[in-house]
């Protein structure tokens, strides 16, 4: 007999809001545009596709921080994630890539170019992953960022130096 069991685990992309293109520094206007540009980002990495390849399809896109199972988790039309899905017919669908590029092109990026400097927009990934299991995931990110004809540069780390850089 197989016994199953449902186990919280959490995985999610931390911001630098202290970057002035993720973050928007203290002007309002630039942290609209990168509230937007992290919005689009988000409807871009498609979780379900991530659960389907790497987790055999085992799991539960987040839509907060709170999973299925705890206290305080909000479930259906209460509890979904309005950035990134929209509420259809009693369920969530994911927003379409097309959504994700007009607010790219709010945050001042249309097809993934600086507007005010004609550049491609690079963000910077730092991870502590080192494996051919990770970097298969790390290819998999690189190309849900490409979706939005964003760069994305993984900079590898150890752990130490990584903690550094998240304080």
């Amino acid at each position: 007999r197989l016994e199953t069991t449902v186990a919280v685990s959490t995985y999610y992309i931390g911001f630098n809001m202290l970057d002035p293109v993720v973050g928007g520094g203290g002007d309002r206007r630039k942290q609209d545009a990168a509230r937007k540009l992290r919005q689009a980002i988000s409807i871009a990495v498609d979780y379900e596709e991530y659960i389907s390849i790497f987790a055999n399809g085992r799991g539960l896109a987040a839509h907060g921080p709170i999973a299925p199972g705890i206290a305080g988790y909000r479930e259906g039309r209460d509890g979904y994630n309005s950035v990134v899905y929209d509420w259809i017919d009693k369920r969530v669908q994911r927003k379409s890539i097309q959504e994700a590029k007009k607010l790219l092109n709010e945050a001042g990026y249309p097809d993934g170019i600086d507007q005010k400097t004609g550049a491609p927009l690079i963000l910077h990934f730092d991870v502590t992953a080192r494996s051919a299991e990770d970097r298969s995931k790390l290819d998999w990110m690189r190309k849900q960022f490409q979706k939005l004809n964003i760069q994305l540069i993984i900079r590898s780390t150890d752990y130490n130096r990584f903690q550094d850089k998240i304080r």
